[in-house]
């Protein structure tokens, strides 16, 4: 097409004769089929995997997470420097994407849009981008190479792709600053970076400029089609992998692991026969944790995140997939010998390796505290959790490996029904301290939930004695299962043993709903996150709320008074399985600013970076000898905020922070309360519970 020579465009394939600009599609060929090859790998190696079937559906919600997370970066931005970093290099990549399918459409698709305004708006944003690019990767490097930070472990592929995208910026530069200065551009205004480079490839003879022109037009499609070979077999791969993970990541509520129905397992014959729960070799994988392996980019991020490993437990979230990762590649496809007696029959295949203990130590899955910190900030959506929670039910379900004193509290579970004590000393307290029980087709308004954390230790009973007192106080017609509670199922599923866990589930249902009540109240998160979101998979759709939620909603409903002041520096901790598995921030705080005189100082750590106190993933009924204690160090961090009260809202934290402030011995210089003790001591005092049942029972009537 002619172009009015006053209309801004440019040579189309500037010193490139017309028979050599036609290599140009065989090399690209060529390195799309390698590519091609490549990606139909890794969709093998995904294929390969047992179905998942909850990644299917909520399409609009998936979108909207996928734009979100993708190319709006919000997950990678939360973290500021490498967050600025990436975006650096991935939205100029973007745009010079967007300039290539521009040149392509015009000069491959003879769509003439490639002259005019269009063309210096796509020329300035071509050169801003490789410009942006080549920043985000000088500033990459550097961070990588002369910073060093520990979370960063340098391979291969590491430096390739920063070379590869730095030479296809330098190269392409050249190319344009040579096209601006023998041409003489007279739109090069609009090419700053590439008149720049014009600058100094002045002085050359006709012939010399040619050839240099056309090496350096070479070298840049050179780089360029290796870019595109080489992206399924370096860390480039992460350009799919990554959102494709994020689009299909679990939208089922945080705090519920998957569920497999040992019952309708057994009955069926086929699936009895190659029973299997959880994971324990390469063949148990499902294609979505196979995807979350290549989608990892090793940022690091969950290692900074990972309280074990911040406390030098064996146990990097990053290591461990990365692990994975290698171990099923190359045990993907176990290899049947021949039997070797000449009969042509094929040898049974051999059994399939254990992953834990040959990709890593048995020690990585038993040290997570299931604190959810490294999914809080994996920017590929890499669900860490939900994989060590598989490895963990298939050592304890196929395999009989645990820890001894897990295996301890599990035994507790299945004699007495809780993983503490026996069932009478909980119906002994209850009665003693005349805790009102709600019977079988009796009706209150909230029923509570005590918990067995709470029942065997006179410490906590005092929470669940304070909660109770704050409800009757105002004036909730409240009650408790009585003998009917047992555990929750909680620390069997935190432990690996869903058959204790599910018979344990469906038992309890049975006792709840004997009893009418408007909404079920637990002081423990633990519980309240079985209740809320993992009781629904077998039919249980129970109104759950937390004490602090009903204790903040009754404030602002002015059904109770806090009119005693307390004059402290009070900082929160926030409980893992509060905060990060239900969202749950603000109420705690919000109860706090109302108690006069209290000065609420946040720890460094906080909200949904908050540290973990250790006591999760089973590890209350666990003390693995390794590294130093978590709960020692997260408090140390609250004292550093120089409060004299660490105000909790878990039963676990309470006891894990009382005990690490005993080990530092600060006994005389930080409390730890449950925010419920706070609110007592705001309302005057501790009353009575027959007290207060009594006025409870007058307003009722």
């Amino acid at each position: 097409m002619n172009i009015p020579v006053d209309v801004p465009h440019r040579e189309m394939y500037w010193q490139i004769a017309a028979p050599y600009k036609y290599l140009i599609y065989p090399l690209m060929a060529g390195a799309l089929l390698i590519f091609a090859y490549g990606a139909f790998q890794k969709l093998r190696f995904w294929r390969e995997g047992r179905p998942d079937p909850v990644r299917f559906g909520s399409w609009k919600e998936r979108l909207r997470l996928f734009f979100w997370e993708v190319p709006l970066q919000a997950q990678v931005l939360k973290e500021a420097f490498p967050g600025l970093i990436h975006v650096l290099i991935f939205w100029s990549f973007l745009a010079l994407m967007l300039a290539t399918a521009v040149v392509f459409l015009d000069v491959d698709f003879q769509i003439p849009i490639y002259h005019g305004r269009f063309y210096l708006l796509i020329t300035l944003l071509a050169d801003l981008a490789g410009l942006a690019l080549f920043a985000g990767l000088v500033i990459a490097a550097v961070r990588r190479y002369a910073l060093r930070p520990e979370r960063l472990d340098n391979r291969w592929d590491d430096a390739f792709v920063l070379v590869l995208l730095g030479l296809a910026v330098v190269t392409g530069f050249l190319v344009e600053g040579m096209r601006i200065h023998y041409t003489r551009d007279p739109w090069a205004a609009w090419s700053p970076i590439g008149y720049l480079f014009s600058l100094g490839l002045g002085g050359m003879e006709e012939s010399t400029a040619r050839r240099v022109a056309q090496s350096l037009w070479w070298g840049h499609f050179a780089v360029t089609f290796a870019f595109i070979a080489s992206i399924p077999y370096t860390k480039f791969a992460h350009i799919l992998t990554l959102p494709v993970n994020v689009f299909f990541r679990s939208l089922q509520p945080k705090g519920a692991l998957p569920r497999v129905d040992i019952e309708a397992m057994l009955a069926d014959e086929s699936a009895a026969e190659n029973f299997n729960l959880g994971v324990t070799a390469v063949k148990d994988l499902t294609w979505k944790q196979r995807l979350d392996y290549d989608a990892c980019i090793r940022c690091g991020r969950c290692q900074d995140a990972c309280p074990a490993h911040l406390n030098h437990h064996p146990l990097s979230p990053k290591r461990l997939i990365a692990d994975l990762k290698d171990f099923t590649w190359k045990n993907r496809l176990p290899i049947a010998p021949a039997n070797g007696n000449g009969s042509g029959e094929a040898a049974p295949a051999a059994e399939p390796r254990p992953i834990v203990g040959n990709a890593f130590p048995a020690d990585a899955i038993w040290e997570c505290r299931t604190c959810r910190a490294c999914m809080e900030v994996c920017p590929a959506g890499i669900e860490h959790v939900p994989q060590i929670m598989e490895l963990r039910r298939g050592e304890v379900m196929m395999r009989g490996q645990i820890p001894q004193e897990a295996a301890i509290a599990l035994k507790s579970m299945e004699r007495t029904g809780n993983p503490f004590g026996p069932q009478d000393a909980r119906s002994d307290w209850i009665k003693e301290v005349q805790i009102p029980v709600v019977g079988p087709g009796d009706e209150c308004e909230a029923l509570f939930w005590i918990g067995c954390c709470t029942t065997y230790d006179p410490v906590k009973q005092k929470v669940a004695y304070n909660v109770l007192n704050i409800l009757l106080a105002a004036g909730v017609n409240v009650g408790v299962l009585g003998d009917d509670e047992h555990c929750c199922g909680d620390p069997a599923r935190a432990l690996g043993d869903e058959n204790l866990y599910q018979t344990v589930v469906k038992t309890q249902i049975e006792m709840i709903r004997s009893r009418k009540f408007q909404y079920l109240v637990s002081h423990c998160p633990h519980c309240f996150n079985v209740f809320r979101n993992e009781y629904p998979q077998f039919g249980a759709e129970f109104k759950v709320f937390h004490h602090t939620e009903v204790i903040a909603r009754l404030l602002e409903q002015g059904r109770l008074k806090l009119d005693t002041p307390i004059q402290r520096k009070v900082t929160f901790h926030d409980p893992c399985y509060l905060g990060r598995y239900n969202d749950i921030y603000q109420e705690p705080r919000r109860i706090l600013r109302s108690i006069k005189g209290v000065e609420l100082v946040e720890m460094q750590f906080n909200r949904e970076r908050a540290h973990c106190c250790g006591g999760g993933g089973g590890h209350y009924w666990m003390d693995l000898p390794t590294g130093e204690r978590l709960n020692v160090t997260r408090a140390k961090e609250a004292f550093a905020t120089e409060a004299r009260i660490v105000a909790v809202s878990c039963v676990y934290c309470l006891q894990m922070m009382d005990d690490a402030v005993k080990i530092l011995d600060l006994d005389e210089k930080l409390e730890v309360k449950d925010i419920s003790e706070l609110v007592v001591e705001a309302m005057a005092g501790e009353a009575r519970i027959q007290e207060k049942e009594k006025e409870a029972e007058v307003i009722a009537a």
